[in-house]
């Protein structure tokens, strides 16, 4: 192997392991701790996850969309972090144009406007939302090398996240995942999915927010 690849392998290396720090914090709750996985490559599938946890505590009040079984569609971002959007809340998907309207002074995670079904649809890297600037699982976000497939859609159409890749679709009850009845920090986070190792998206809340205009997540490097 020469000098260059040894470089690029260890480079990655570094990201993967950067990313799963960050995925480690973003689920964890407590002393809860757990192992990233990848999302597998593969076409919208349904499966159901088996997982079942103690009640919810009574104090955290669950979404409506929740009630009785539930679908959320998994999604990759930044090479290998695992989201997850009910499809209650999911409008559509799209292909990614390749090129979208700039629009200057918005923070980096806001890409730009997408003309589509009479919107001007707000793109969000919602990768680049979630990660924070201080975190070294950001590395991955810059530079070339990265390949934005698909937009999911939000908030009647009006909001986008962009995403690398479409995972499956999971038929979930509220025991399958683990609620946060602390929302002082990642608001936008409903709670975890243990079973497939990602989180679950508030989408009502993370448009609330995109709209209030509030920075981005404040986990500290660790470093």
């Amino acid at each position: 192997m020469s000098i260059v690849d040894k470089k690029v392998v260890s480079q990655l290396i570094e990201q993967e392991l950067a990313l799963k720090a960050y995925l480690d914090a973003l689920l964890s709750e407590d002393s809860l701790q757990i192992e990233s996985k990848v999302l597998p490559d593969s076409t919208l599938q349904t499966t159901t996850a088996p997982v079942e946890f103690d009640a919810t505590p009574p104090s955290v009040v669950l979404p409506e969309w929740s009630n009785g079984e539930f679908e959320s569609l998994h999604f990759k971002v930044a090479g290998g972090l695992m989201l997850s959007v009910p499809l209650a809340c999911l409008n559509g998907i799209v292909p990614w144009p390749g090129r979208l309207t700039a629009v200057p002074g918005y923070a980096d995670w806001f890409l730009g406007l997408l003309a589509s079904r009479g919107y001007q649809i707000k793109i969000v890297d919602i990768a680049k939302f979630v990660i924070p600037e201080n975190h070294q699982a950001r590395s991955h976000l810059v530079g070339g090398e990265r390949q934005l497939k698909h937009i999911i859609l939000v908030n009647d159409g009006k909001f986008g996240f962009a995403c690398d890749e479409l995972g499956g679709i999971l038929k979930l009850t509220q025991k399958q995942v683990r609620w946060r009845h602390d929302k002082s920090s990642r608001p936008w986070l409903a709670g975890t999915i243990i079973e497939q190792m990602c989180a679950l998206l508030d989408v009502d809340r993370f448009v609330a927010m995109l709209k209030e205009g509030v920075p981005q997540d404040d986990i500290s490097d660790g470093d």
